[in-house]
């Protein structure tokens, strides 16, 4: 107890000798047996001591004030509400948050613990310290010195309070060893009920640290009889199989799910004596799954991981093991009390934590190694091309005939003489004897006919495949807990749909076009690689190149398919029509480029088949279709000419319908019957028409309505117009000589050509009449009003 210094001249009820300020600032730091004392001094002093801030302030100090309970004012009432601070084991348990009553209970906790308290102050040995007389269970013990420790708390005499500080620490030292001593001794006979006692004991003096570092020592890192963890035993060579020959290996999977069986018993068993030991307040559990899964199991992954790279099943182990790790192994765990619901989930983020490094460089890997495979699939396939080609050059030029420079241009002329007959074919098979440039032309006749083979639908599928294996692989990640890995793994799942657009577009589909479009130019009379020495016509390239159409058309589908059922349907690609979902755009992007060549391809092809269309007319078309010899009778029936060009556009524009998609289709259609009608516009500006021949021509302008009609299905508003207007034309040539004025009026109504022909136009058709010198005059005047004869200006 302080000294207390009285002074017998101090007038107590002068409130001025010790100010109020004065007597709470030295009530704050006096024990709480010498405030009782310090109450009598003065009334400012006594005020200062019945303050109840000063006792709620001792209560905070004993940690018992935050965790306060609220009585009703009938339980204060009752005399025995209070009763358990009377007990030195329970006195600090709980406290009335009343401030009122507040010194109240200071003091009744005090009396419960001033006399052990004092006699810790004594030079007493341990073993005959009250604390140890009057408790006998370890319990009991812990609870007392416990209780000593924060009672320390409110002594505010340095000399008394350090003394009692480090006395208690050192007996909570002896007593923590010998309760831990009993606790190792109980663990190791597996008497888990007396073990708990102690761990709860232990758990009392906040000791949960040496608790848990104890348990890990004694569970894990003192056990060696799991051969899974004790790596220096652990064989990885049973967990795979190999071929009889050798070549190959396989995982074993049955070993594996007895490998994941095994891991799995080591959790639950740790599982169950944690429960039958520890409280829920203790998260021991947690580390003990922390330590497996962070330290043993991530070492066994990273033998069984380098193990599997030198058999090359490195792609196939890394998702295999962690779908056991994440799917087989969550289901064999029983359940947990000492985690409780969120047991088998936080197993699941573990397991990503100790795999997240093991992730990150498969993602790289299979990138790597999809890309290698792919590109050496496209590049097997390229180099089959080549040495096909390459053989048939080869197989060529073998047969060239040796030639001096002055028979050069001899075999030259030859060239522009190879016939399309079957004969000549078949001579010069019998031969098989070339010329350099029949050679040449030989050459790339089988070229052309190797067209068909520029795609490969079974390539594609082959590549398509080995993107579905490797997304697959990858989705074994799908619900990866790591946000940043998650992305990275889904990123990588669009950048394989990716790098097979671009592989398939660029390597594949790309150079087959160009190589088609490049053989097409051949026959283009306005290309620079335009050449006649081909003995092939035109039907037979643009036929093969429109089932390229049908082919490119198929792949086209094929990655469809692939997009939706792998991408879409797997929810790789969440919001799909977005312009942020790359995919999508580069899927768009190689459909434009299919639409791109094919469009390409056909005007090549439109343009040759206009360029043959119009050597037809040139070749067949003569002076007397028209203009027969005016002894010959009025001939019906269309013009060889005219039979020709539409049989050739016939079976053209019928090639194109089921190779190619409907809109493009239609638009080759219309341009093939628009250059058609420019091209019977032009071959009639230049015929002489007479009226016997008027008939004939006649018969070819309905020839071509019809065809036109028949085979044009849409647009035909857009088309049959200017076929309408050909046939009113022909009407020019039919009305006889004799009546000019039909003629002329004729000419003059431009309604009747449905506004196809401008006045100009019509007057360059009618000048084609073969009668036109003589009746020119009298057409003339009904269209202008006057004829030529009759201006008076020269």
């Amino acid at each position: 107890m302080a000294n207390l210094l009285w002074n017998s001249d101090i007038d107590v009820y002068n409130t001025e000798v010790i100010p109020l300020s004065v007597a709470e600032g030295i009530a704050k730091y006096l024990p709480v047996q010498d405030l009782l004392t310090f109450a009598r001094v003065s009334k400012n002093t006594y005020k200062s001591v019945n303050n109840p801030k000063l006792w709620v302030s001792k209560l905070k100090s004993l940690q018992v004030w935050n965790s306060a309970i609220s009585l009703k004012q009938e339980d204060l009432a009752d005399p025995k509400a209070l009763n358990y601070l009377d007990n030195p084991l329970h006195c600090l348990d709980k406290v009335v948050k009343s401030s009122k009553m507040a010194k109240l209970q200071v003091l009744k906790i005090h009396r419960s613990l001033w006399p052990y308290y004092k006699d810790l102050l004594s030079n007493k040995p341990f073993d005959r310290l009250l604390i140890f007389k009057d408790f006998e269970t370890p319990e009991d013990q812990a609870k007392i010195l416990y209780n000593m420790l924060i009672f320390n708390k409110i002594d505010y005499v340095d000399q008394s309070r350090v003394l009692v500080q480090e006395k208690v620490n050192s007996l909570f030292e002896i007593f923590e060893n010998a309760v831990l001593r009993e606790m190792e001794i109980h663990y190791d006979l597996e008497d888990y009920d007396k073990t708990r006692q102690f761990v709860l004991i232990l758990i009392m003096l906040k000791n949960e640290q040496t608790l848990i570092d104890f348990f890990l020592q004694k569970s894990i890192f003192d056990k060696e009889e799991s051969d899974i963890f004790n790596l220096e035993n652990f064989n990885p060579d049973k967990y795979y199989t190999q071929e009889e020959d050798g070549s190959k290996y396989h995982l074993d999977e049955e070993a594996f799910h007895t490998l994941v069986k095994d891991i799995a018993d080591v959790f639950n068993h740790q599982s169950k004596v944690i429960d039958l030991i520890f409280p829920q307040t203790v998260p021991i559990m947690y580390k003990v799954c922390e330590e497996l899964i962070s330290n043993q199991l991530t070492e066994l992954m990273l033998v069984l991981i380098e193990n599997s790279k030198s058999r090359g099943l490195y792609l196939n182990l890394v998702p295999f093991i962690y779908q056991q790790m994440t799917t087989s192994l969550i289901e064999l765990l029983n359940e947990s009390q000492n985690i409780g619901v969120s047991y088998k989930q936080l197993i699941c983020e573990l397991i990503d934590m100790s795999f997240e490094s093991f992730v990150a460089e498969y993602i790289r890997e299979e990138m790597q190694s999809f890309k290698l495979i792919t590109n050496e699939k496209i590049k097997e396939w390229k180099d089959l091309i080549s040495k096909r080609e390459a053989e048939t050059s080869q197989n060529i030029w073998k047969l060239v005939k040796s030639e001096t420079k002055n028979d050069f241009l001899t075999s030259f002329k030859k060239v522009f003489t190879i016939s399309n007959s079957s004969d000549k074919e078949k001579k010069a098979t019998e031969d098989e004897n070339y010329s350099e440039i029949q050679a040449k032309a030989k050459i790339l006749s089988e070229n052309i006919k190797s067209l068909s083979k520029s795609f490969s639908p079974e390539l594609i599928l082959e590549t398509l495949n080995e993107a579905k294996i490797t997304l697959h692989r990858l989705l074994s990640f799908k619900n990866f807990s790591i946000a940043s890995l998650k992305n990275d793994i889904f990123t990588a799942m669009q950048e394989i749909f990716i790098d097979v657009i671009d592989d398939i577009g660029n390597e594949h589909l790309r150079p087959g076009f160009d190589k088609a479009l490049q053989y097409l130019q051949t026959y283009n009379p306005n290309s620079p690689t335009y050449t006649e020495s081909h003995n092939e016509t035109f039907v037979e390239p643009l036929v093969l190149f429109c089932d390229l159409i049908t082919m490119a058309d198929l792949i086209i589908q094929m990655i469809d398919i692939f997009y939706k059922e792998e991408m879409i349907n797997r929810q790789i690609i969440k919001n799909e029509n977005s312009i942020l979902n790359p995919s999508l755009q580069n899927k768009k992007k190689l459909e434009g480029l299919v639409d791109k060549y094919v469009a390409d391809g056909l005007n090549i092809g439109l343009e040759v088949l206009v360029n043959e269309i119009d050597a037809i007319y040139k070749e067949t078309l003569t002076n007397e279709d028209y203009n027969p010899p005016s002894e010959e009778p009025s001939l019906f029936g269309a013009t060889d000419a005219a039979q020709r060009a539409v049989k050739i556009l016939e079976y053209n524009m019928d090639l194109i319908v089921d190779s190619a998609d409907k809109s493009v289709v239609e638009v080759f259609h219309q341009e093939i019957a628009e250059r058609f009608f420019q091209i019977i516009v032009k071959y009639l500006k230049k015929s002489t028409v007479s009226v016997t021949g008027a008939t004939k021509l006649i018969s070819d302008l309905n020839l071509y309505y019809e065809f036109i009609s028949s085979h044009i299905k849409t647009n035909k508003r857009m088309v049959l117009p200017l076929y309408e207007a050909l046939k009113k034309l022909g009407n020019v040539y039919l009305i006889s000589g004799d009546d000019s004025k039909a003629i002329g009026k004729l000419v003059s109504d431009l309604s009747k050509f449905n506004g196809i022909f401008g006045q100009e136009e019509i007057y360059e058709f009618v000048q084609r009449r073969a009668d036109w010198p003589v009746i020119r005059k009298h057409v003339e005047k009904v269209m202008y009003g006057f004829g030529l004869g009759d201006c008076s200006i020269c």
